[in-house]
C-alpha cells in the first residue's frame, strides 16, 4: 500500500497473513514443532509485483517483495498484537522468485516424505500434483524454459543460474 494513495480523512488499517520467520541456521535449532511455535519475534509476508506495475505476470517477469517484520515482544504473548518496531523488505528478482518457488516446494515434499510414521499417500500425491503439474501457478518446467534455455540464461548471472540448475538434479 501506498500511504501517498491514501486519504488523510480516514483511518486505514492493513491486515495481511504473516508466517514466522527463521533464518537457516535459527531453524536447525529450532527442531521441534513447539520450538518452531513459540518465542517468535520476526515475521515474514511476501507481496507479488512487476517492473510494469501489474500484481501479475509472466514467469520472466514476475517479481516479489519479501518483507521481515520484528516485533517488540515474542508470541505467544497476553496481548494478540504488538507493535512492530523493524521491518526490513527485500526485493526478489525473476530468477530469484523461481529459486525460491523451487526451494518451499522441495522443502514441502521432504516434510511430508520423512515424517513420522507412515507417509500420508493422499497429501504426498496432491502436493506432487500441485508441485509438478500446476494448473494456476507457473510449475518447475515454465522456470526451466524461462531462465536455463541457452537463448535465456545469458541474461541472467552465471551463480544465479547455477543455483537454480542444482535444484533440478
Amino acid at each position: 500500500v501506498n500511504i501517498k494513495d491514501l486519504d488523510p480523512k480516514y483511518a486505514h488499517i492493513q491486515v495481511t497473513y504473516v508466517k514466522p520467520y527463521f533464518e537457516d541456521k535459527e531453524m536447525s535449532e529450532r527442531k521441534t514443532e513447539f520450538e518452531r511455535n513459540h518465542n517468535i519475534n520476526r515475521f515474514v509476508f511476501e507481496t507479488p509485483y512487476t517492473l510494469s506495475g501489474k500484481k501479475h505476470g509472466n514467469v520472466e517477469e514476475q517479481c516479489k517483495k519479501r518483507t521481515i517484520l520484528t516485533t517488540l515482544n515474542s508470541f505467544p504473548y497476553v496481548k494478540k498484537r504488538i507493535p512492530v518496531n523493524y521491518e526490513h523488505q527485500v526485493n526478489l528478482k525473476p530468477i530469484d522468485v523461481a529459486t525460491d518457488e523451487i526451494k518451499d516446494k522441495t522443502a514441502e515434499l521432504q516434510k511430508l516424505c520423512s515424517s513420522a510414521g507412515d507417509v500420508d499417500m493422499i497429501q504426498l500425491q496432491l502436493k506432487l500434483q500441485g508441485c509438478v503439474s500446476v494448473q494456476v501457478n507457473a510449475g518447475p518446467l515454465a522456470y526451466a524454459r524461462a531462465f536455463l534455455s541457452d537463448s535465456q540464461s545469458s541474461k541472467y548471472p552465471a551463480k544465479k543460474v547455477n543455483e537454480l540448475k542444482e535444484m533440478f538434479r
